[in-house]
């Protein structure tokens, strides 16, 4: 059938068979003559990402690693998990829900990785595959791996194997190199997941 031949045929169809068979003289036209698919590799290069490497912040005075668009959104943070651990299963649960309400009401979660009720939250957006904001204790490297490509605790690595710097953001008050300051309860931590959600 010749593309005139179709365009005669589909023009005159009666208007209900074109409503029955949902098809128009535009889609009958294209599915006569598909398009090729150029195989060929894109000509123009992949643009660089802005947040391929840990940066300090004169202004938050902070080192920030990632997505740092994140900072200009709606933020908040799992108030339930601002407890002195240990943590029982029922509040574990309460922090996961709060967390599932920040993410799905299209808010960006704040939290921490310094025990298990930050943990908890942190898995959350994963799970939805939303973005989030970490606010480690020690440098990226540490907590990241040396290729900054580790998420930063076993839990998380089940629900996404890598760290995704253009989905998430790391936020640290210290250097990428440093060690983090080793505490089941970190107010300074808490302190900062506060302060950016102000």
């Amino acid at each position: 059938m010749t593309e005139q031949d179709a365009e005669r045929h589909y023009t005159n169809l009666p208007a209900y068979t074109m409503r029955t068979l949902n098809l128009s003289k535009i889609s009958a036209l294209c599915a006569l003559n598909p398009r090729p698919i150029n195989q060929d590799p894109p000509t123009t290069p992949l643009p660089v990402t802005p947040f391929c490497v840990p940066r300090y912040s004169d202004e938050l005075g902070l080192w920030l690693y990632g997505n740092e668009n994140l900072l200009s959104g709606p933020l908040s943070p799992a108030l339930s998990a601002f407890r002195i651990p240990p943590f029982t299963e029922l509040q574990l649960d309460q922090i996961e829900e709060e967390a599932h309400v920040i993410v799905l009401s299209g808010r960006i979660l704040v939290t921490g990785v310094h025990h298990k009720g930050h943990m908890r939250a942190a898995i959350v957006p994963l799970r939805w595959g939303a973005p989030r904001i970490l606010c480690l204790s020690g440098g990226f490297h540490h907590h990241l791996g040396p290729e900054l490509n580790q998420e930063p605790f076993k839990e998380a690595r089940l629900w996404r194997y890598e760290f995704d710097p253009t989905s998430d953001l790391a936020v640290s008050k210290r250097e990428p190199s440093k060690l983090p300051t080793y505490a089941l309860n970190n107010p300074t931590v808490d302190q900062l997941i506060l302060d950016l959600c102000l």
